[in-house]
């Protein structure tokens, strides 16, 4: 029997016969905006073409065969489905009773125990079954656990770590790949991403959707680190987030997977004593180009994640014109680059006071900015050197570039002479 949890002003379009339900009541019980909203109506359809009117929206079918549509207007997402049998027995399809809501004449109703739910703020199922109803359902709650702040109890994790067990030895019955990408992007670009990927690897999660990664778990290091592979990959994730909270997902990907190439490379040294990953950067780049890309991740976020990957163990010089040039060569992966290697000496104890030196240096170096334009143009270079068009007037440029960026090129006149002296032909 349905509930009477709390009056709720609904701040948001509603059709006439639609029933606001699920996620975007919970949001506001807990004090957040939603985007999304989700409402029930007998005729979804004629809901939605009502609020197409009346937003001004456009208008998508989901599933026509199911009664599915989708209007997006002014920056919210409301999707309309169909009331199938009572309103009870939809709620108790439901996933987690947190999302088992409906708001009936200004009160938001649910089923028993959801009470409890909202006032310790976790995540309990419905019913275990409705987890084989849809498979992504398990991934799900670690997503909205790490972006909500909800809590997954003891008794939810068993549910967990038994569906995940499920799927493990069942893998012809995993979700669709762009529907577990939008989950993973959802989850890393939480604040407690860190968080999210822990329980994932406690339930066994991390097996089902990031096998690449379940490797790493109790990968001992030593050497500067204090923390086997997996902890200390998150320990980077969180000083990331830590450090660049506005960090992009191509960043965040680059901590997830900047050691995935360590036990492709563990060879014990017996001139050192201890296990070496020589190599790792380069195979971990390959690791997660190869991982990302299959989950169909955006060419742009993968090739960024691993150019972050390839480059996190340069170590950055010293000198104030070398370092310069230094980040001049890697300025496709900046700032992210320097934030990472921060991020990693963080996560390895013997090495974490080089991370606030490191990010100083970086800052010093580049007070003044990088120049993005070279002083001559292409057509003025081949003028200038007798050149036809190819790579070398893009070798000249790029030079140019080089030397603008360490101070030894200020003005044209100038530009001209270094190229002569560096490029002409004798």
């Amino acid at each position: 029997m349905l509930r009477p949890l709390s009056p709720l002003h609904f701040p948001f379009y509603t059709p006439k016969g639609a029933i606001p339900v699920g996620g975007a009541l919970r949001d506001l019980l807990l004090g957040r905006r939603p985007k999304d909203l989700d409402f029930l109506a007998e005729d979804p359809l004629r809901a939605a073409e009502e609020a197409q009117a009346a937003l001004s929206g456009s208008l998508f079918p989901l599933d026509e065969e199911r009664g599915q549509y989708r209007v997006v207007a002014g920056g919210y997402t409301l999707d309309f489905a169909p009331l199938e049998g009572g309103l009870e027995d939809d709620l108790l399809r439901r996933d987690y009773r947190l999302n088992a809501l409906a708001l009936l004449r200004g009160t938001v109703f649910g089923l028993r125990g959801v009470e409890e739910d909202l006032r310790r703020r976790v995540l309990v199922p419905v019913r275990e079954e409705n987890l084989y109803g849809d498979h992504l359902r398990s991934l799900r709650a670690v997503r909205l656990a790490a972006s909500l702040g909800l809590g997954l109890p003891k008794a939810t994790r068993a549910a967990l770590r038994r569906h995940a067990a499920f799927l493990q030895g069942n893998p012809h019955l995993l979700p669709a790949r762009e529907r577990v990408r939008e989950e993973l992007t959802r989850l890393l670009l939480s604040p407690r991403a860190a968080f999210g990927l822990g329980v994932l690897a406690e339930v066994g999660l991390l097996e089902v959707y990031l096998p690449e990664l379940a490797f790493l778990v109790g990968l001992e290091q030593g050497g500067v680190h204090h923390l086997d592979a997996w902890r200390h990959t998150l320990s980077v994730l969180f000083h990331l987030l830590w450090l660049w909270p506005e960090a992009p997902l191509s960043a965040r990907l680059a901590a997830l997977y900047h050691d995935a190439g360590k036990p492709l490379t563990r060879r014990f040294d017996p001139k050192v004593g201890r296990f070496r990953f020589l190599g790792h950067a380069e195979v971990g780049a390959e690791v997660a180009r190869a991982a990302l890309g299959f989950l169909g991740f955006s060419k742009e976020a993968v090739e960024e994640a691993a150019g972050l990957i390839r480059r996190h163990m340069d170590r950055p010089p010293e000198e104030k014109k070398a370092l310069r040039r230094f980040y001049f060569r890697r300025q496709a992966l900046l700032p992210a680059l320097p934030y990472l290697q921060a991020a990693d000496r963080l996560g390895a104890k013997k090495v974490a006071e080089e991370a606030w030196a490191l990010l100083w240096a970086y800052q010093e170096a580049l007070k003044t900015p990088l120049p993005q334009k070279p002083l001559l143009s292409g057509e003025e270079v081949m003028a200038l050197l007798g050149l036809k068009p190819g790579p070398e007037v893009g070798r000249a440029l790029e030079a140019l570039l080089e030397a603008q960026a360490l101070g030894e090129v200020e003005t044209r006149a100038e530009a001209e002479a270094f190229l002569l002296a560096r490029f002409a032909l004798g």
